[in-house]
Order: C-alpha cells, then sequence, then structure tokens
C-alpha cells in the first residue's frame, strides 16, 4: 500500500535567508505532501483542500 500523508510545517521562515532553502520551501509548497506556511489558520486550510 501506498500512503501520501501531508505535511504542515509552521513556522517564521523569513529569518532563514538561504536561497536554497527559499528554493526548497517555494518548491514545496507547489506539491501537496509538503508545505511551509506561516499559521495554524493556512495550515487548516491548506489541508482541508
Amino acid at each position: 500500500m501506498i500512503y501520501k500523508a501531508q505535511l504542515v510545517i509552521i513556522g517564521e521562515f523569513s529569518r532563514y535567508p538561504g536561497k536554497s532553502l527559499k528554493d526548497f520551501i517555494y518548491k514545496s509548497n507547489k506539491g501537496k505532501l509538503v508545505n511551509f506556511l506561516d499559521s495554524p489558520e493556512l495550515a487548516v486550510e491548506r489541508l482541508g483542500r
């Protein structure tokens, strides 16, 4: 069986200035499995889709 669990990581990511991390977050947020968000409210909205 293949399980597709969603993961939301909530935090203040702008304090980490690295371009590599920003690129990783950007690409992750385009998909559905791993997302980096700023607030729990956004997480609930994203997981509800």
